[in-house]
C-alpha cells in the first residue's frame, strides 16, 4: 500500500511547487517607486501654442521661493514671481519630475501672436506653481536650470 502512495504524493508535491514558483511570470511588472504626480496648474501648454511665438519670461529668482505644506506626504508650490515683455504674452509653465537626482525643473516661457500690435511695457506676474507630493528624499528645485530652492521631505 505505501508504494501506490508515494508516487501520487510526490507528483502532489511537485505539482503544488510549480504553482507556487518564486521565479516571476512572463506577465510580472517589476516594482518600481511611484512618481510623484505633477498637480495641474493655469500654466501649462495648450492647444494652439505652436501657432504662437515663444519668448522668455524673466523670473526673479531671489523674490521667487518654495512653500512646503506640512502634510503626510509633504505637498510643495513654487511661487514664481517675475516679468513678461508685455502684456500679450502669455505665461506657460512646464514642470518635469524628480529626476535620478531628484532635481525637479520648472521651464518657464511666454508666448505671443506675432500678428497682434500690442503696447510695450513690461508686464509682472505672480504665478503658483503646483509640484505635487514628496516623501523620503532631499529635492533641489530649479527654473530655466538655475536653482530656485531645495527642500526635504
Amino acid at each position: 500500500m505505501k508504494d501506490i502512495f508515494t508516487p501520487i504524493a510526490l507528483s502532489l508535491l511537485i505539482g503544488f511547487l510549480a504553482g507556487c514558483s518564486l521565479l516571476p511570470s512572463a506577465g510580472d511588472e517589476p516594482t518600481q517607486t511611484p512618481q510623484p504626480s505633477i498637480p495641474p496648474s493655469s500654466y501649462e501648454p495648450q492647444p494652439g501654442d505652436d501657432k504662437l511665438r515663444r519668448d522668455p519670461a524673466f523670473v526673479e529668482l531671489e523674490s521667487s521661493s518654495l512653500v512646503v505644506m506640512e502634510s503626510y506626504p509633504i505637498q510643495v508650490n513654487a511661487i514664481l514671481n517675475g516679468n513678461m515683455p508685455d502684456p500679450c504674452h502669455q505665461l506657460r509653465v512646464v514642470v518635469t519630475p524628480a529626476n535620478a537626482d531628484n532635481v525637479i525643473n520648472l521651464e518657464v516661457y511666454s508666448l505671443a501672436d506675432p500678428s497682434q500690435a500690442c503696447i510695450t511695457v513690461i508686464e509682472p506676474f505672480t504665478a503658483t506653481i503646483p509640484l505635487g507630493s514628496y516623501s523620503g528624499a532631499h529635492y533641489t528645485v530649479t527654473v530655466n536650470g538655475e536653482v530656485l530652492g531645495e527642500f526635504d521631505s
